[in-house]
């Protein structure tokens, strides 16, 4: 039986439909999303044709979306001995999705902010400076959450649940004091 064929339970259809809206502010575009989703809740792995017709998407949105997710870690790509098809697989360990959503907003919410400030300090004048100090303190803290991240990204995934909480315990246990 091939994974297209399996049939969908309503608690499988409410996940497809609902997990690109869970992972739109992640910033994961919906065509990923929507894989993603397929991929997370088959229970094989899967082959590009089959994801394709499932998931309702061009070959070339498939292929680009693929590569996404195997670049940022939600998918595995497994090659079958003896042939020439892949077929993919999400990564079902929670840390590790966290780690590579975090890896993802880290990349599209900082990249921006970090980059402007250059560009703004070469052009301010005099007059820029008063509202400037904001914005490169804002930029200040920014880089800092991106290495934060980028950190928790790059460590084992069990680390950085380890990490978050610990944090979580002791900041419930200094409001406590």
């Amino acid at each position: 039986m091939s994974a297209k064929d399996f049939p969908l339970s309503p608690a499988r259809a409410y996940f497809l439909a609902k997990w690109p809206d869970v992972l739109k502010p992640w910033s994961l575009p919906k065509a990923a999303a929507r894989i993603h989703a397929l991929l997370l809740s088959s229970p094989d792995a899967m082959s590009a044709d089959d994801i394709m017709d499932m998931a309702q998407l061009s070959s070339g949105s498939t292929s680009t979306q693929l590569r996404f997710l195997i670049e940022v870690g939600l998918v595995d790509r497994l090659k079958i001995l003896g042939s020439r098809k892949s077929r993919y697989q999400a990564n079902r360990d929670p840390a590790r999705i966290f780690t590579s959503l975090a890896e993802v907003r880290r990349r599209d919410a900082f990249q921006s902010l970090n980059s402007m400030g250059p560009a703004m300090s070469s052009i301010a004048d005099q007059d820029d400076l008063a509202w400037l100090k904001t914005v490169w303190q804002l930029q200040a803290l920014s880089t800092l959450m991106d290495q934060w991240l980028h950190l928790c990204s790059t460590k084992d995934p069990e680390w950085t649940v380890r990490l978050l909480q610990k944090t979580i315990e002791e900041a419930n246990h200094n409001s406590d004091l």
